[in-house]
C-alpha cells in the first residue's frame, strides 16, 4: 500500500490494523486503521502518527511521497496511544520536527513519552500556520475525546483533519467511504460514536455548534480511523447532529439473557407481537451478540426491554455486565421495560430497575414476570404489554 492523495499534495500516510478484534472492549471484526496525514507544501508537515508496531508502515508511506527527514511540523491532534505510538520513531527520522499541539497536548507527550528534545508551539482555536502556500487552522475540542483534542483544517483545499471524531474502526484496504460504501460506513460511525463518544455527546454538540459557527467549507473529512468522507461529508457531519441531540427513531431493542428458557420464550414471543409496520424490532441475546454492536442499536432506539432470569436474588449476571457497560455511555432519551422470569423467589426486575433508575431512564411500569416456565395463557398476556411498548415506540 502506498501513499494515497485526498486533494492537491495532502496525502493519507497511515496504517491499517487488519487483525485487532478488540480496542479496550470495543469490538472491531473488521480491524481498524490508524489514519495520519502528509502534507507536502514547503514546510513538509505531518498530521498525527499511528499506533506503536505500525510507524514503519508510516515512513514507508511518507517516504513515497517525500523523505521522512524533511518534516518540518509535526501536529499532533491527539496523544492517546493509537495515535502517537510511535511518535519517538517518527521524531528520530525526522530530527528538525517541531511540534504543534495544545497545551494538554504537550503535558500528555512528555508524560507518554518524554520528549524534551523538540520545540513545541501550543495552539489554541484559531491559530493559522502557514505551511508555504497552505494554511492551517487549529481548533480545540476539550473532551472530544481527551482534554488534549484539536482538529486541524487546510483552508485552501478545504480539508478537515479532525482525529477522533466522524470515524469508524473500519479496516479496509480501500480509503474513501465512496469507495467501500457509504450507507456501511454510516453504520460503522454510528457504531463507532454509540460506544465511545455518546457520553460526550452535549461536549461534541456544542464544539460542532462552534465549528459550524466558523463557517469553514468542508469537502473532505479525514478522520483518524476509517474510511475518509469526500463525496458527501455533509452526511456524516448532521449525523452527529442527530446523534448528540439524542434524536430517537420507532425502535424497540430488545436486550436479554436466559438459564433455562423460559426468558428467552418471552424474548421471542415480545419480539413478534411488537413487529408491526413502522417500529423496528432488534433482538439481542446478551451471552451470544457483541456489545458494540448492541449500543449501536441502542443510540437511536426509543425503547428498550431488558430481560433476565433471576439468580441469586438478582439479575443474571451477564445484564449486569451489559447494564455496566451501558451506564457508562450515559444514554438518554429511552423509555424502559423490564421483563423475565424467576424460581422460588424474585429479584432480577428489581435490580434492573436500581440500574435504570441510576441512569435516569423512565421505566415502562410494571414488569412482566412470570414464575418458572411461562404457560401458552402467560405468552399470550404480552400481547397487551406489546401495545404499550408500541405506543411508546411510536412516540
Amino acid at each position: 500500500m502506498k501513499a494515497v492523495e485526498l486533494k492537491d499534495r495532502i496525502y493519507w500516510v497511515g496504517a491499517v490494523d487488519h487483525n485487532v478484534r478488540d480496542f479496550h472492549g470495543y469490538h472491531t471484526p473488521q480491524g481498524t486503521s490508524y489514519n495520519a496525514y502528509l502534507i507536502a507544501d514547503d514546510k513538509l508537515t505531518l498530521v498525527d502518527t499511528v499506533k506503536k508496531g505500525f510507524g514503519c508502515d508510516l515512513l514507508r508511506h511518507v517516504a513515497s511521497v517525500a523523505d521522512p527527514d524533511r518534516i518540518e511540523n509535526l501536529i499532533v491532534n491527539h496523544v492517546e496511544m493509537d495515535h502517537s505510538g510511535s511518535i519517538l520513531e517518527v521524531l528520530a527520522a525526522a530530527p528538525r520536527a517541531k511540534i504543534y499541539c495544545t497545551p494538554k497536548g504537550k503535558e500528555g507527550l512528555l508524560r507518554h513519552y518524554g520528549i524534551h528534545d523538540r520545540e513545541f508551539h501550543l495552539v489554541k482555536t484559531g491559530d493559522r500556520l502557514s505551511i508555504g502556500q497552505k494554511t492551517l487552522v487549529f481548533f480545540t475540542v476539550p473532551m472530544v475525546h481527551w482534554p488534549d483534542s484539536m482538529f486541524t483544517y487546510c483552508v485552501e483545499d478545504r480539508v478537515l483533519l479532525p482525529n477522533d471524531a466522524f470515524g469508524q474502526h473500519l479496516g479496509h484496504p480501500l480509503r474513501f467511504a465512496d469507495e467501500i460504501g457509504e450507507d456501511y460506513c454510516m453504520e460503522e460511525a454510528a457504531k463507532y460514536y454509540g460506544n465511545i463518544l455518546m457520553p460526550l455527546g452535549d461536549v461534541i454538540a456544542k464544539k460542532l455548534e462552534e465549528f459550524m459557527a466558523l463557517h469553514l467549507p468542508v469537502e473532505i473529512i479525514g478522520p483518524s480511523h476509517g474510511a475518509i468522507w469526500r463525496k458527501n461529508p455533509m452526511r456524516v457531519i448532521e449525523a452527529y447532529g442527530r446523534w448528540t441531540s439524542r434524536q430517537t427513531v420507532p425502535k424497540v431493542v430488545i436486550i436479554y439473557d436466559t438459564m433455562w428458557e423460559s426468558t428467552d420464550k418471552l424474548a421471542r414471543r415480545l419480539a413478534e407481537e411488537i413487529a408491526v409496520p413502522g417500529v423496528e424490532v432488534k433482538i439481542y441475546n446478551i451471552r451470544k451478540s457483541d456489545n458494540s454492536q448492541i449500543v449501536r442499536d441502542v443510540l437511536d432506539a426509543r425503547v428498550l426491554l431488558l430481560g433476565s432470569p433471576t439468580l441469586n436474588g438478582d439479575m443474571f449476571w451477564t445484564m449486569g455486565g451489559f447494564l455496566a457497560y451501558l451506564r457508562g455511555l450515559k444514554p438518554k432519551n429511552k423509555k424502559v421495560g423490564i421483563f423475565g422470569s424467576y424460581g422460588w423467589a424474585e429479584g432480577a426486575s428489581r435490580a434492573i430497575r436500581r440500574e435504570v433508575e441510576t441512569m435516569g431512564l423512565e421505566l415502562i411500569d410494571p414488569p412482566f414476570e412470570v414464575q418458572y416456565v411461562p404457560s401458552e395463557e402467560e405468552l399470550s398476556k404480552l400481547a397487551d404489554y406489546a401495545k404499550v411498548v408500541i405506543r411508546t415506540a411510536q412516540g
